[in-house]
């Protein structure tokens, strides 16, 4: 029995959350009360960083433009830590809920993109020690709230533990999805995967679009999932034979977030 969470309406991020830069963002998952000390942890790359001259996704010359990063959503500010899943621990190989942006405030020399996703990445401590450095996790954007309806922006990253900095977790007594054995104690790390390499600086255009996590078998790196179990309305997810909107299942009667916070860049033609 899945038991993951998904909004029952969509986020309507300028109205429900202050926007702040991830890098200077507040607060922990962890709802034993540990601080999180990694918490809007880069991995070295912002989206200043970008070169776009080797991009060709960037469609457009931004070296004259001015950016604004601001949080489109927090998984901080709603629900804490519960399980820990990868396709090793779990079976399924895709996971991915709608968020919503509103661009209704955008001047019409505006556009806007998905800058950055970052996801809580958990290790048992037991695992820890033998953990392979490089192990490979994915995160998709997707410009519209159904995966049929766009391509998808994917963006991999190889785990290395010596790169982030990494802070003890408890899951809480009824975790579903623990470890291969069971383990409640995990290590953790907010690992932040720049999606501004990927997405045009053209922008976005579905203000309702899907941001979710992939593994690729052995599929060994675990994220966190929230305990904010809600409706399946927006959530998606792929078993093994494609994607399925969890609310046409019966079966899932409640859904669940990847612990992940979304960066959104809004891109204003002309100097600052």
């Amino acid at each position: 029995m899945k038991r993951w969470m998904c909004l029952s309406v969509l986020l309507v991020a300028c109205t429900d959350y202050d926007f702040k830069s991830l890098e200077v963002s507040e607060g922990g998952a962890d709802d034993t009360g540990v601080p999180n000390d990694s918490v809007g942890e880069s991995d070295g790359t912002t989206s200043n960083d970008t070169d776009d001259t080797q991009d060709p996704n960037n469609e457009t010359d931004d070296d004259d433009d001015c950016t604004e990063a601001v949080v489109a959503f927090n998984i901080d500010e709603v629900s804490t830590l519960q399980d820990a899943v990868s396709y090793s621990v779990a079976g399924w190989s895709q996971d991915a809920v709608v968020i919503s942006f509103d661009d209704s405030t955008l001047a019409p020399d505006q556009r806007w993109r998905v800058s950055a996703v970052e996801v809580l990445v958990l290790i048992a401590d037991g695992y820890y020690p033998y953990f392979v450095d490089g192990s490979e996790m994915n995160i998709q954007v997707f410009d519209a709230p159904n995966p049929f309806d766009a391509p998808d922006w994917t963006v991999t990253k190889g785990i290395v533990r010596s790169e982030h900095t990494w802070t003890s977790y408890t899951l809480p007594y009824d975790a579903y999805h623990a470890s291969l054995y069971g383990e409640f104690e995990q290590q953790g790390a907010w690992v932040r995967f720049d999606t501004t390499s990927v997405i045009p600086t053209s922008g976005m255009n579905s203000t309702d679009f899907l941001v979710g996590v992939m593994w690729e078998p052995p599929g060994m790196v675990k994220v966190g999932y929230s305990n904010f179990n809600q409706s399946c309305e927006v959530n998606w997810s792929n078993y093994g034979s494609g994607w399925v909107l969890n609310s046409d299942n019966a079966e899932y009667y409640a859904c669940s977030w990847p612990m992940m916070r979304v960066e959104v860049e809004i891109i204003t033609d002309g100097d600052c």
